[in-house]
């Protein structure tokens, strides 16, 4: 009977390759079978919750109390994070609105999600949206909202980091100019990444807070 140290050096060579990568082959799809049972995303989360968490550059901001803002500060707790500017006429004064609701219901009916949870609002509009201007506009809507401003540069890498995007309109004569930005609410979970994104269509306070437990539980899988 022909064994393997029967076989010349090539055909032995090719079949132990076959049969190492058979075994390959078939736990990677019994892993692949077992993540996908273990990670069944619920459907009410599809479209919301990203299929893989992204990671965020460092980067160096202010709070509106002054305190550095960076990458550190977004580990250890869910952060519900808006990009807006105080000048904004509309959307920023009722997305804020919204989160505030969010924020409310959240105390009512599920307190453990809320003390795992900050509500950040992040200046695109530096120039205008100084500390003291961010510490008078976000408090109003949450005494524990934070403000976020910085540098121009900071601001964009850490926007563009997020595909946050936003561009200024021209000045009209006295200065004065408009922000056309997302309206969208960004979830980054407690490591600091990317982990789920509320579109406008899913701006509803009681329908955000009652499908934030079970993104945390999701996440716990």
């Amino acid at each position: 009977m022909r064994t393997f140290k029967n076989l010349p050096k090539g055909p032995k060579t090719a079949l132990i390759a076959f049969l190492v990568g058979s075994v390959i082959t078939i736990a990677v799809q019994v892993g692949y079978e077992l993540f996908l049972e273990r990670h069944e995303m619920p459907t009410e989360l599809v479209g919301i919750v990203l299929p893989k968490p992204r990671g965020v550059a460092s980067f160096q901001l202010l709070d509106h109390n002054g305190q550095t803002f960076n990458l550190e500060r977004l580990q250890g707790k869910w952060t519900f994070m808006f990009f807006g500017y105080t000048h904004c006429p509309d959307v920023c004064p009722t997305t804020m609105g919204l989160l505030s609701d969010v924020f409310k219901r959240l105390k009512e009916r599920h307190p453990q999600a809320l003390a795992q949870s900050q509500g950040i609002f992040v200046s695109i509009d530096p120039k205008r949206d100084t500390k003291a201007v961010l510490k008078d506009f976000v408090p109003y809507f949450n005494q524990e909202f934070l403000g976020i401003t910085g540098d121009e540069e900071q601001i964009q890498k850490f926007a563009k980091g997020l595909g946050v995007g936003f561009k200024l309109s021209e000045p009209e004569k006295d200065g004065s100019y408009a922000i056309s930005h997302t309206s969208a609410i960004y979830l980054m979970d407690p490591r600091g990444r990317f982990y789920a994104l509320f579109q406008s269509q899913f701006h509803d306070a009681d329908r955000i807070a009652d499908m934030f437990p079970k993104i945390i539980d999701f996440n716990s899988k």
